[in-house]
């Protein structure tokens, strides 16, 4: 019986064969596996950008219910880096029962308030009247809620008597029980005090809304990564036509918004710009380059290879004023 196999020269091309094989196959997975990360890292970024969207979106909204209408938003305008925004806590606010509005917390013997942190002595830490005090926050970790107030929260202040004055808005670094007190640092700018007139400082929580490193923080819990950019537009409608007027959409370039300079009464809607960016890098894409916004100066920009999206929204002020329509 004659015993039949391969010769060498057939193993050695076999071989080649499937190793030619071999090759192709990898480089297709290599190619097919980067053509996923690439979508799945733009799909990622997308659906970050709608669900940041949406919050933020339905946190304006309620921006200044049940409280001042001069404090229920502060911005803070920046045209080299992201906009930061601070909005009245409704969270903090509970409406069982009232008619109106609360007054918020009286700062007792200030009649300015600087840049840096200063300490705010309140007659409440609780924005509800007395009789009706319902805190909504457990700041010294017994369980018992007792402060509208809370760490690393938002707040912003005005003038009760004179909102045209403007707000200031920080953030809330400390709070002590047994004063009232709150420990603040102002990242706005100054509120300086008039010649003359009656003062009434009030404070109000509020919801913080930062970008720090491409990471989007409300109230210092991070939201998304990837959220590169974050411009506000502002149109306070102050001769009460219910028009957009030249000058009065606050936070584009040439007119840029002040909260100091800004009575929130006249808020009538906010206009909001997020860029959101793929987390990686794409070798083979070289014409990423930063979405410029409303004042937002792109001068120093330099191409890249991130993928972004845009997000851009009107939100009307249904809790400041009236209504406006054609917008």
């Amino acid at each position: 019986m004659r015993d039949s196999g391969f010769t060498i020269i057939e193993l050695m091309v076999a071989s080649a064969i499937v190793s030619i094989i071999m090759v192709f196959t990898m480089q297709t997975f290599t190619v097919n596996n980067r053509t996923y990360v690439k979508i799945d890292s733009l799909v990622d970024a997308q659906q970050s950008l709608r669900a940041v969207a949406s919050l933020l979106e339905r946190d304006l909204r309620h921006a200044g219910m049940m409280v001042p209408e001069a404090a229920a938003l502060c911005g803070i305008d920046e045209t080299n880096a992201p906009d930061s925004v601070y909005i009245s806590d409704y969270t903090a606010v509970n409406p069982d029962g009232a008619i109106g509005y609360f007054d918020g917390s009286k700062i007792q013997g200030l009649t300015t308030v600087n840049l840096g942190t200063t300490t705010l002595t309140l007659d409440s830490l609780v924005i509800e009247p007395a009789g009706s005090l319902d805190p909504a926050y457990d700041t010294d970790g017994n369980s018992v809620k007792d402060s509208d107030f809370r760490v690393d929260g938002g707040v912003i202040i005005t003038d009760l008597q004179d909102p045209s004055r403007g707000s200031v808005c920080g953030v809330v670094k400390n709070v002590n029980l047994a004063t009232p007190s709150i420990q603040v640092e102002i990242l706005s700018d100054n509120m300086t005090a008039y010649g003359g007139g009656d003062y009434e400082l009030i404070a109000v929580p509020a919801l913080e809304y930062r970008i720090n490193a491409a990471k989007l923080y409300r109230n210092n819990l991070l939201l998304a990564q990837g959220i590169e950019d974050m411009q506000f537009a502002y149109f306070l409608d102050s001769n009460g036509n219910k028009a957009l007027d030249v000058g009065e959409l606050r936070g584009t370039q040439g007119n840029p918004y002040e909260a100091k300079l800004s009575d929130a009464r006249d808020l009538r809607a906010v206009r909001i710009n997020i860029v959101a960016r793929t987390r990686f890098e794409d070798d083979n894409f070289t014409q990423g380059f930063m979405q410029a916004t409303e004042n937002r100066d792109d001068s120093a920009a330099t191409q890249d290879g991130f993928r972004r999206r845009v997000h851009t929204a009107v939100v009307r002020m249904r809790n400041v004023g009236d209504r406006v329509e054609g917008l």
